[in-house]
């Protein structure tokens, strides 16, 4: 566990610079996650605090948050007590791996309370608990048994601090106690030493201090060598007093995080990757956030696909049974003729016949026709002319109904490839937007007032001859993209597949090279359901021959004039 106590004493430090911020808003994308808003001499940043094990940060950050449109009431009542207070401080609870945040707050009196947030970073067992200003619990993430025999931890009780563990503090570390442990401990590992005798060690600190001192982390410790690593846990220590702190982590050679720490991590070989961060704030969310954005978009993009795959299999059951009736209504045909065969041998019919054999001159074969005997003649007719008529009516809507149905099964399609090509949670937030506004989606905002976006942002590249291209990632962005184009402008589209809409901006009259043309070919190709094929076609014309037909779905277009390239479905710019 590379969060330990050392590491929230740093980040402590670091956070404390933030001791004075106002609270502006307040956010709850989990149970252990939480968003604080806060604005501190002219700037705000986005205070992060997620306890949870496989995401642990505190930090602050200007990047956009998870905003869910309903808080929860545990959110609701961290803003009853939290919202528009102060940051005071933040505090380390030496030789523990908890964070103490305090707040001043008015209550509903307007008296100004303090409250505090206790940040345990504690693995499995982490929590994020709010007390007020005598410390006893409002509120907390992860509540104990109530039959628990040790620190009980639910709302109304007396916050506690973990049990004390029988080790030392590094921060009272001298030669004589260090000499005694070693003498207790011989013979063991340097790095389990550390971690059995001190207070506020992970493993990989152990084993980094172990290697700087052995140039192994597996090297046993004795009376007679222990000197070399006496000296390491006083630097160490000198870099607390200092405040002289290097936050890095350590990646494998395809960018996956390994291990991260508060002093360079030395011990790992050739083959990772050392990367250095300016704060823990932006190696926490680096190092952290790309792994929970994965998540994200695949929790995300799940709920969405679910919403799709549903109206896709209801839209493709109706096309079948659409394309059922419409082939019935090929007997229309059928039912005129018949009305035709009764009327030309109606002199020779007579009331309570049940069928007349007769000529029928459109074929030039001789044709039964089935009456009813209780009708007239003349009425036996006019009832398959009915039928003509009605199944002629029909087949005019159904041909309507089909091919609007097959719209809309191809608009889904291509929304599921947008969903699948997403890079992050607001690029399918945008395309949930753009299902919300189809009615896909019921729309949850409060009081019938929709909920602003964002204006869609689509990718940029420049060419290697330097002009722009510009990529839609979803529906609502091509429509953004190709609608606000210039009339001149090149537009590129995988031909006869789903995908992005590419526009080429020229450079004023001149006109673009060919390998501009086949670099935004390229992206057109990438940035669709071909992805990684080879020898795509890719359809591409003026901006101004493109047309919006009134009522289409998001992103379709229609062009007649236009040229074809074949190129491969890569990125060209990676």
């Amino acid at each position: 566990m590379a969060f330990d106590g050392l590491f929230c004493a740093a980040t402590a430090q670091e956070l404390n610079k933030w001791a004075g911020a106002r609270v502006e808003k307040i956010h709850q994308s989990s149970q252990t996650c939480f968003y604080l808003q806060l604005y501190f001499e002219g700037k705000r940043g986005n205070f992060v605090i997620s306890a949870s094990a496989s995401r642990p940060i505190l930090a602050i950050t200007e990047e956009s948050v998870a905003r869910p449109d309903t808080p929860t009431p545990t959110c609701m009542l961290y803003r009853k007590h939290l919202q528009n207070g102060r940051l005071v401080a933040a505090e380390w609870v030496e030789n523990e791996r908890i964070i103490r945040f305090a707040f001043d707050s008015a209550d509903e009196m307007g008296y100004v309370k303090r409250k505090y947030i206790y940040a345990e970073m504690m693995g499995k067992y982490s929590n994020i608990i709010l007390t007020d200003e005598n410390l006893r619990i409002i509120s907390a993430s992860s509540v104990s048994d109530i039959t628990a025999s040790v620190r009980r931890i639910m709302a109304g009780l007396p916050y506690e601090l973990p049990p004390k563990q029988e080790k030392a503090s590094l921060f009272s570390l001298t030669d004589e106690y260090f000499a005694i442990l070693c003498k207790e401990k011989s013979g063991m590992r340097a790095c389990d030493f550390l971690l059995k005798s001190f207070l506020g060690f992970s493993p990989v600190v152990a084993r980094e201090l172990a290697f700087r001192a052995y140039g192994d982390s597996d090297t046993e410790l004795y009376p007679e060598n222990s000197a070399p690593l006496l000296k390491e846990l006083y630097s160490l220590k000198s870099r607390f007093e200092d405040n002289s702190f290097a936050p890095n982590a350590v990646y494998d050679s395809e960018g996956n995080g390994i291990e991260y720490s508060f002093i360079p991590l030395t011990q790992y070989g050739s083959s990772t990757v050392l990367r250095e961060y300016e704060s823990f704030s932006q190696l926490l969310t680096e190092y952290f956030g790309k792994k929970e954005e994965a998540v994200n978009i695949g929790r995300y993009s799940r709920e969405i696909v679910k919403v799709v795959n549903s109206h896709l299999a209801r839209a493709q059951k109706k096309l079948v049974l659409l394309k059922n009736e419409l082939e019935e209504c090929d007997e229309m045909d059928i039912m005129r003729m018949r009305g035709d065969l009764i009327t030309a041998n109606i002199y020779r019919i007579h009331q309570g016949d049940t069928s007349v054999t007769g000529m029928n001159y459109e074929t030039g074969e001789k044709m039964t026709v089935i009456l009813d005997a209780s009708l007239t003649p003349a009425k036996n007719a006019q009832k398959y002319y009915k039928k003509y008529s009605k199944m002629k009516r029909a087949s005019v809507i159904l041909a309507e109904q089909i091919e609007k149905t097959e719209r809309e099964c191809d608009y889904l399609s291509g929304v599921l490839g947008f969903i699948e090509r997403a890079a992050s949670p607001q690029e399918l937030q945008e395309i949930k937007q753009e299902l919300i506004d189809g009615g896909y989606i019921a729309d949850k905002s409060q009081n019938g007032k929709k909920k602003k976006t964002p204006a869609a942002k689509p990718l940029s590249f420049t060419t290697t001859d330097g002009l722009l291209v510009r990529v839609g990632r979803n529906n609502r962005q091509n429509d953004y993209l190709t609608g606000g184009a210039d009339r001149n402008d090149l537009w590129f589209h995988i031909k006869g597949f789903h995908g992005s809409h590419v526009i080429l901006t020229p450079n004023g009259s001149e006109e673009p090279t060919d390998r501009d043309y086949t670099e935004a070919a390229m992206l057109a190709a990438y940035y669709s359901e071909k992805r990684g094929s080879r020898n795509v076609e890719v359809d591409y014309t003026r901006v101004r021959c493109l047309k919006k037909p009134a009522g289409s779905a998001p992103g379709f277009v229609t062009y007649e004039k236009y040229w074809s390239a074949v190129v491969d479905a890569v990125n060209p710019f990676e």
